[in-house]
């Protein structure tokens, strides 16, 4: 793999508060990318200031159609063979891209690799329900785009992110690879650190559950509809 083949995708909405800190932690890569889209979903705060601010940024104004539009307009405008995704209010490790790229030049049938995560708490943030102290001890396996690298034709594959999902459309995608039985990697290495606020969408508890079970639905039908062409 060569640096100009890795596209960076940050999707944000009024993210001015944390948006530096992630795009610094691209730009901090040991491993550069070689372009970095910032997709904004008609953000009202300072978000398209900052973006525009850095010189490295492809900034992108759409209208607010939620997450996994926000994702597949940076996907669509990517120009790289590979696709990573950060959310404006994450970072990554310094080394994330190295160390993925390091994996996927070890197996070239990769096509697409995720690892781990460590949550941290916003200073002064009281947690809410379903949170402990247990859950900023552990690094937790992280499927979740934020740990994600990709190859960007196996979105023509099996789909970008669903639109119908407000929520957990990180969680359809990696369903959708995984029955679809594509080849991956996971690294047992810290490659996030993913921030816990008041404004998560993670938080909107009911919604996330109602969508989760759907997923799980969807998966479901998916795995008996194979089962009985293989019959």
């Amino acid at each position: 793999m060569q640096k100009s083949e890795i596209s960076v995708i940050i999707v944000v909405k009024n993210g001015e508060k944390y948006l530096s800190d992630a795009i610094e932690s691209v730009l901090n890569q040991t491993y550069l990318p070689s372009e970095i889209l910032v997709v904004d979903g008609d953000s009202a705060d300072r978000t398209a200031e900052i973006a525009q601010s850095f010189e490295e940024i492809t900034y992108i104004k759409q209208e607010n159609e939620g997450l996994a539009a926000a994702r597949n307009t940076g996907i669509n405008n990517a120009g790289g063979e590979w696709i990573a995704f950060l959310d404006h209010d994450d970072i990554w490790v310094p080394n994330k891209l190295e160390m993925q790229v390091k994996r996927l030049q070890e197996e070239s049938d990769l096509q697409y690799c995720y690892g781990l995560v460590q949550l941290f708490v916003e200073e002064g943030v009281q947690l809410r329900n379903g949170f402990d102290e247990s859950h900023f001890k552990e690094q937790l396996k992280g499927r979740t785009p934020g740990t994600l690298i990709a190859r960007k034709t196996l979105f023509d594959e099996i789909g970008g992110f669903d639109k119908s999902f407000s929520i957990a459309c990180d969680v359809d995608w990696f369903t959708r690879a995984a029955d679809s039985k594509i080849e991956s990697a996971f690294l047992k290495k810290t490659l996030l650190h993913k921030r816990v606020h008041t404004s998560n969408l993670s938080s909107k508890v009911e919604t996330n559950r109602r969508e989760i079970f759907r997923v799980i639905k969807n998966s479901i039908n998916r795995q008996q509809n194979t089962a009985h062409k293989n019959q």
